[in-house]
């Protein structure tokens, strides 16, 4: 079946987690991400001899080939015997179109991003999971496929850095610029410090969600330091606690913070998630792994 619109008004904080089955466990799956759920098919598949392990092949997806990964596989889960319902999940985000092979799909579930446990810092920077949610009394661990991918793909973290990024222009200041960076996965938020590190922009203030970004946002600008030109915001939409959407909006709301320009750098970026980001305010919107075109962006504020 392919996605419905089902979509949630912009801003409200709130996220759709599609439950799958892989075998007898349930995994999240963001529903951001889906494109569309299909019966798998095996005829569909050409297999790869020098494929990474747990990439069965190349899957034909409305007459295209897309990966296919096996989440049994990747989540070290077994293949129970008999199965004849086994699903494919095909998703698209960082500008990639991929899929997943599950062995069933149970239903999709709406909540707060306040209610999502992140468990990363926990589990290591290895871990295929970003947290876990309730639904119905059953703790459903929801999958970081950004991770998975990129652990098969690892070009798909971060792009490397272009000459013509990494060469100051003349009368810009980047170290002049405060930049307060809002995203919750440590691989990614690392990988983005060391590019802007390296590029000159040195006034970096972290956060892993939100809300804590806009907690210190909002002291700043009550603390007679209100941010003008020389700061602005970059968040991740996916967040616990307070999403980049959420956050952009209250931003953006905020007669102490409304001219601080905000930049979304997210892998969901889409034709439906733009309009959403200019719906809540967004100055620009950047696709992950794009941090040459993110570096555009800040140069334009130096």
């Amino acid at each position: 079946m392919a996605k419905n619109d089902i979509l949630l008004e912009t801003g409200t904080n709130e996220m759709e987690v599609l439950t799958v089955d892989v075998d007898g466990q349930l995994f999240g799956i963001n529903v951001a991400k889906v494109q569309a759920i299909q019966h798998f098919d095996r005829q569909l598949l050409t297999g790869l001899p020098t494929a990474p392990p747990g990439v069965m092949g190349m899957y034909l997806y409305r007459e295209t080939t897309i990966p296919l990964i096996d989440l049994a596989a990747i989540l070290g889960k077994g293949e129970p015997e008999g199965l004849d319902r086994e699903i494919v999940v095909i998703t698209e985000f960082n500008n990639f179109v991929s899929s997943f092979k599950a062995h069933g799909v149970c239903n999709i579930s709406r909540l707060s991003w306040e209610e999502f446990v992140p468990l990363s810092s926990m589990l290591g920077s290895n871990a295929y999971v970003t947290g876990t949610v309730n639904l119905e009394k059953t703790e459903i661990m929801v999958l970081d496929l950004e991770h998975i991918l990129a652990m098969l793909f690892p070009d798909m973290i971060i792009e490397p850095l272009s000459e013509d990024s990494l060469q100051k222009k003349e009368g810009f200041k980047r170290e002049d610029l405060q930049i307060v960076f809002a995203e919750d996965s440590s691989t990614i938020r690392k990988g983005v410090v060391s590019v802007l590190h390296k590029a000159g922009f040195q006034q970096i203030t972290e956060f892993e969600n939100g809300l804590e970004a806009h907690e210190y946002l909002t002291e700043t600008a009550a603390s007679d330091r209100k941010p003008d030109g020389s700061m602005v915001l970059i968040t991740d939409i996916e967040m616990p606690r307070m999403d980049g959407l959420a956050l952009c909006k209250k931003v953006k709301r905020s007669n102490q913070l409304e001219q601080l320009p905000v930049i979304i750098f997210s892998s969901l970026i889409n034709e439906q998630m733009i309009d959403k980001c200019k719906s809540v305010g967004a100055d620009h919107y950047v696709t992950k792994p794009e941090v040459n075109k993110l570096m555009h962006y800040l140069d334009e504020l130096c």
